[in-house]
């Protein structure tokens, strides 16, 4: 990293003093770069997030050399009570630069860690007995999809052979009961 993680947060911290930053570099298969922002109250929130965003993607992640670190920037939002979720659903699907997560009802940093990027409480189970079955063609609904010719634009002729498609499954999903 070209620019020192130190400066870095003495900068954003000097840009935003009414927010509260930490930072830290999970290691986690590569570093993971993850900042939790602390916000007094959703206003605060509503006003800032975008350009913290913006700050953090030209003066921090723009600097990044470890093409991992760079396309896995975490910026957690935590509050201490519920947010607006429309607000919520805005800056959490922004896919610019980061992923964003609002974290309210304010939790420790290690559980967040754990909850949001590490996973550590999924379980993998293995399936014991499973077959794969081959692929068997239904020929009646091959008959329907050779009928059908190839356009740009979906024309009567391929609304007509779908909907055939549709009741022929149907049909068998009928007969297997």
């Amino acid at each position: 990293m070209i620019y020192l993680t130190k400066e870095f947060l003495s900068d954003i911290i000097n840009e935003f003093p009414d927010t509260r930053f930490e930072y830290r570099e999970i290691e986690f298969r590569g570093i993971i770069p993850a900042f939790f922002i602390n916000f007094k109250d959703e206003k605060n929130l509503e006003n800032q997030w975008n350009a913290i965003t913006e700050f953090i993607a030209v003066y921090f992640q723009s600097s990044l050399r470890n093409e991992f670190s760079v396309w896995n920037i975490y910026l957690f939002f935590i509050l201490e009570q519920e947010i607006n979720v429309d607000l919520k659903y805005i800056i959490e699907n922004d896919t610019f630069s980061s992923r964003k997560i609002i974290i309210y009802p304010k939790q420790d940093i290690e559980l967040i860690i754990q909850d949001h990027i590490k996973n550590d409480d999924t379980e993998i189970q293995s399936i014991i007995g499973f077959e794969e079955t081959p692929f068997q063609p239904n020929p009646n609904v091959w008959k329907i999809l050779n009928r059908i010719s190839y356009k740009k634009k979906i024309t009567d002729d391929i609304k007509h052979g779908l909907d055939e498609i549709i009741c022929e499954l149907k049909k068998g999903e009928n007969d297997e009961v």
